[in-house]
C-alpha cells in the first residue's frame, strides 16, 4: 500500500550519497607538532619585540608584536578551515584545539598581568 502511496503522490526516497572520496592520510601527532613548533617560535619573537619595546618605550613594536599574534591565530583558523574542506578532519580538530589553548593561554596571561598591578 505504501508503494501505491508513493507511486500516486510521486514520493522517491531519498537516497544518502555516501562519499567515495578517500578519506586522506592524517598524522595528527606530527601535524600538532609542528604547528606547536610554530606557536612557541612565534611566542618567542612576540615577547623578544616586546622586551625590545619596554627597554625603548616605542609602541609600534607593541604593535608589531601583537600583529603576529593575531596573524598567527589567522593562519591557524583558515588552515582549519581549508582542512575541513579536504576531508582532513581529524586535523582541523587538531587547530582548533591548538587554537582554543593558546586563547586560554593568552586568557590567562592577560589575567596575570592584570593581577600583577
Amino acid at each position: 500500500m505504501n508503494e501505491e502511496f508513493n507511486e500516486l503522490f510521486d514520493i522517491k526516497e531519498d537516497k544518502k550519497e555516501i562519499s567515495n572520496l578517500p578519506v586522506p592520510k592524517q598524522n595528527v601527532l606530527v601535524h600538532s607538532i609542528i604547528r606547536v613548533v610554530i606557536l612557541i617560535i612565534a611566542s618567542v619573537l612576540t615577547l623578544g619585540i616586546l622586551f625590545v619595546a619596554a627597554l625603548g618605550g616605542e609602541i609600534g613594536f607593541a604593535i608589531l608584536a601583537l600583529a603576529i599574534v593575531i596573524a598567527w591565530f589567522g593562519i591557524m583558523i583558515a588552515e582549519a578551515k581549508n582542512l575541513r574542506k579536504q576531508n582532513k578532519n581529524d586535523l582541523a580538530d587538531a587547530n582548533n584545539m591548538i587554537i582554543v589553548l593558546a586563547v586560554v593561554t593568552v586568557l590567562c596571561l592577560f589575567a596575570y598581568i592584570a593581577t600583577m598591578h
